[in-house]
């Protein structure tokens, strides 16, 4: 795609563009505040699209904010703007949780916020769907891999007590990078106040997702270990998360 940087200076002489930043209403008085808390960020400047329009580029869009690619410090990196249309008034509170996310090693690194945006390290990957849906039996010794992984971090997230909210859906909240690094994103939804059930919902996604029977076949897996899960509902115990790992043949 090409694309074309339209550093902070040259956007702000271009209100046309600047409202772009308001999505998906267009607010003036809105846009204009998104540029000051981007200059805020040290951010330089933001990519648009060339063709067919220029219009920001963006990687991301959920109910509460959209992600465009940006610079920053001489790299590139990812900008979660809060929607204008947005049921929040702030990304504070995902501040927040992304940067205890980030205190286990866990997901993108928070590099800044405002009020309404997040500068967050830009991961290139491929969604854990879409990934899964290209293996194969093949592949078994790299999908072990990367599934043990995955519930690891999803492991370590309940250690801390930080329930992300969505990972039975990973389909949209977890990239695997071509080196086989897993990365659980978006801490929108994430809440240290309930129970958290990062590992149960990772373990229903891969047993009852939209690839499941595939991945049961790939880890030789014959029937869904649920009495493991259970037990580890009950304990949360590393042992009783161990029995899980086992029962998926993923030790």
């Amino acid at each position: 795609m090409e694309r074309v940087l339209l550093r902070l200076r040259e956007l702000s002489q271009k209100p046309e563009l600047v409202r772009l930043l308001a999505y998906p209403t267009m607010d003036e008085v809105y846009s204009e505040k998104i540029l000051e808390e981007l200059g805020e960020l040290e951010v330089e400047g933001v990519y648009f699209t060339a063709k067919p329009r220029l219009e920001p580029l963006r990687i991301g869009k959920g109910y509460r904010g959209v992600v465009l690619l940006a610079r920053r410090l001489g790299e590139d990196v990812a900008l979660k703007i809060l929607r204008a249309d947005a049921g929040i008034s702030t990304l504070r509170r995902e501040a927040e949780l992304t940067s205890a996310a980030n205190r286990a090693g866990i997901g993108p690194c928070l590099l800044g916020s405002a009020e309404h945006v997040l500068a967050l390290e830009y991961i290139i990957g491929e969604d854990l769907d879409l990934w899964l849906g290209k293996a194969d039996y093949s592949l078994r010794d790299i999908v072990r891999l990367v599934l043990r992984r995955c519930l690891e971090q999803a492991r370590r997230l309940d250690e801390i007590g930080l329930d992300h909210g969505e990972l039975s859906n990973a389909r949209r909240h977890i990239l695997v990078k071509e080196n086989l690094s897993p990365v659980i994103l978006d801490f929108g939804k994430a809440s240290f106040s309930r129970k958290p059930h990062n590992v149960t919902s990772l373990f229903s996604y891969i047993t009852y997702g939209p690839h499941s029977s595939k991945i049961l076949e790939i880890l030789d897996v014959s029937e869904k270990p649920l009495e493991v899960v259970r037990e580890y509902k009950r304990e949360g115990s590393r042992e009783s998360f161990e029995k899980i790992l086992k029962a998926l043949n993923l030790e």
